[in-house]
């Protein structure tokens, strides 16, 4: 299991007026997924988007955040509640359990995974 900071500290949501690198955010993405059932990759929304056994439960958008999908409503609000969180607005569309996360967990690579198993575990429920 990932412990410590990833490199995305000081890049997470374009800290100091710059893109974030989404190859950056993908590959912490990637490690915090690691060793997990069925993931697969493709792209979608114009973006990388993480699968488990063709459900999507995670995406790197392309404007530089990372979101996980948490179907069910407790830990969607649960996430959503959590300081620097933001709901996934493609195009101005409010979706329904996509959460960016914050900065303070995509910066902290155990975080990360504590919240991206939650999202792989739950794709497969709803």
């Amino acid at each position: 299991m990932p412990t410590g900071t990833c490199a995305l500290k000081d890049a997470y949501s374009g800290a100091g007026g710059g893109l974030v690198d989404v190859d950056e955010l993908k590959s912490a993405l990637e490690q915090a997924v690691e060793g997990l059932a069925d993931i697969g990759w493709k792209r979608m929304f114009g973006c990388d988007a993480g699968f488990r056994d063709g459900n999507i439960f995670a995406l790197v958008w392309k404007e530089g955040r990372l979101g996980l999908k948490f179907p069910q409503e407790q830990e969607f609000e649960a996430r959503i509640g959590v300081s620097g969180s933001d709901r996934w607005a493609p195009g101005g569309r409010q979706t329904k359990h996509w959460v960016l996360l914050p900065e303070s967990v995509a910066a902290d690579a155990a975080e990360l995974r504590a919240w991206a198993e939650v999202a792989h575990a739950s794709s497969i429920q709803g």
